[in-house]
């Protein structure tokens, strides 16, 4: 008989797309505002922003400073005068939330799986941009709950992060335990930092070089052969 696993899910890049949401989202501010060069715009917020949640996995940073200085520092770059980079962050936030983007095969992927094994999602996010994006897809249904980081007050790849979900499933066998997530510093570090077995999201085909995760597929399709598979183990 195939055993019931327990899987930690990542949300942004690994089932919701956050990479056109988050695009979507600033071409729309540009548009609002009046601003020249959406591609660009959001080209270089991408690379801001990606910079700054790596700093906050790192405890460099609080998540209140990323709200505001990410739109600081990409107004700074392109000399856009007049805009209070907060006002701009809340409106970006709110963009966000109504997103329904997620990545092609993921809501069949995740009905299959739920049918099996427990879901729980994990994300470094903010709780009402990820609720309402989770609700807004359609993919909040296949999750027993939704473990986000702003709520918690802890935050991947941080041990206690982990020690909080793991305490609040309760019964949770941790042999028949995975984190799936894209990330190698947040959800792998933080699957190693816990003890738990890790499986790397890795569509993009990263190169992977100090954190290395137990298994890694390239999709849907491959992460659901390997759940099979580690299920009958």
């Amino acid at each position: 008989m195939d055993k019931r696993l327990t899987l930690l899910i990542d949300a942004d890049d690994t089932v919701l797309d956050f990479v056109s949401s988050e695009r979507d989202s600033i071409i729309m501010l540009c548009e609002e505002y009046g601003l020249p060069s959406g591609e660009k715009v959001a080209e270089k917020f991408k690379q801001i922003n990606r910079r700054m949640w790596d700093m906050f996995e790192r405890g460099e940073i609080t998540r209140e400073e990323i709200f505001y200085s990410r739109f600081e520092e990409l107004f700074e770059y392109f000399a856009i005068k007049g805009l209070d980079p907060i006002v701009v962050g809340d409106k970006y936030k709110e963009n966000m939330a109504h997103s329904k983007r997620i990545i092609h095969g993921a809501r069949s992927c995740l009905s299959r799986l739920s049918q099996k094994h427990d879901l729980y999602c994990v994300t470094n996010g903010i709780t009402r941009t990820q609720n309402m994006r989770m609700k807004a897809s359609g993919l909040g249904k296949y999750f027993t709950k939704l473990y986000i980081s702003q709520e918690m007050g802890l935050a991947k790849p941080a041990k206690e992060f982990f020690e909080f979900v793991l305490k609040d499933i309760g019964d949770c066998d941790l042999d028949n335990t995975y984190i799936i997530g894209d990330s190698l510093s947040s959800d792998i570090q933080g699957g190693i930092n816990s003890g738990i077995k890790t499986i790397l999201f890795n569509k993009e085909g990263k190169i992977i070089k100090d954190i290395r995760p137990d298994y890694q597929v390239d999709g849907y399709k491959s992460l659901e052969r390997l759940i099979e598979k580690l299920s009958q183990e």
